[in-house]
């Protein structure tokens, strides 16, 4: 994921998602920093709004079905 920002463009890969509590929080690395971004009730409603009302998101998310099938698979065989 590529986070874009005034203080510039940020890679963000995710290793893990987890609860805790009512948050979902992923974590992972921004670069060369540890990273966890925290999505309390209100963002995950938000996010599950944007998400079901977007026909391109659907259309996008069935297109990539099949690279998830086959355990996230990339072009070219290669995962990074």
């Amino acid at each position: 994921m590529k986070i874009a920002s005034a203080a510039g463009e940020f890679e963000f890969h995710i290793d893990d998602l987890r609860i805790a509590g009512t948050d979902v929080v992923l974590t992972g690395k921004m670069g060369v920093w540890e990273a966890e971004t925290l999505m309390d009730r209100d963002d995950m409603l938000a996010l599950l709004r944007l998400t079901a009302c977007s026909p391109s998101f659907w259309i996008h998310a069935l297109k990539l079905l099949p690279y998830a099938l086959l355990g996230g698979r990339r072009r070219g065989g290669s995962d990074g």
